[in-house]
């Protein structure tokens, strides 16, 4: 984010689960997979409130298809509210700045800060077993695509790695 408070302890880059975040007011930063899944489970686990800051002007369409609609639902009728063409600006113990284009600047009340602005794969792992990972920006894992098998016999892969940073 690179913005002063960002260094607070309750500024998250990372998301394992939503129970920590019950009855707190949360922010989530982002507009794809990741910022969608964090906001709608703090959301049903009883988040206190829940925003997104998305500095586009919508959703991403790249968000898997079954899940946009639930979160453009959630946003209408009001249950999570986004700030849309919008960034966090400063970062407090119990608040946040968010700069917006219909209200200019705001403060909000903030327990939790939850910046969901782009997945990292760590590996560390398939690299140490000699798992071939790409050399150039997307970092694409090598396996073969008709049985996930890696350049290692009988490693296999699944899931999110498979895409590497893409």
């Amino acid at each position: 984010l690179k913005i002063p408070g960002e260094d607070l302890p309750k500024v998250k880059h990372y998301y394992n689960d939503p129970h920590p975040y019950f009855a707190m007011k949360v922010a989530v930063v982002g507009a794809a997979n990741s910022a969608v899944d964090v906001a709608l489970e703090c959301y049903r686990k009883g988040a206190k409130e829940v925003i997104m800051v998305v500095r586009e002007p919508e959703i991403s369409q790249k968000v898997k298809y079954w899940v946009r609609p639930d979160l453009i639902n959630r946003i209408k009728e009001g249950s999570i509210k986004a700030y849309f063409n919008s960034a966090i600006t400063e970062v407090r113990e119990h608040e946040i700045d968010i700069n917006t284009p219909d209200e200019g600047a705001i403060t909000i009340d903030n327990d939790f800060v939850l910046a969901m602005t782009g997945y990292q794969p760590d590996f560390t792992f398939l690299r140490s077993i000699g798992v071939n990972i790409g050399e150039d920006e997307s970092k694409t894992p090598s396996y073969n695509a008709q049985s996930m098998e890696t350049n290692v016999a009988g490693v296999y892969l699944a899931g999110v790695i498979c895409g590497g940073l893409k």
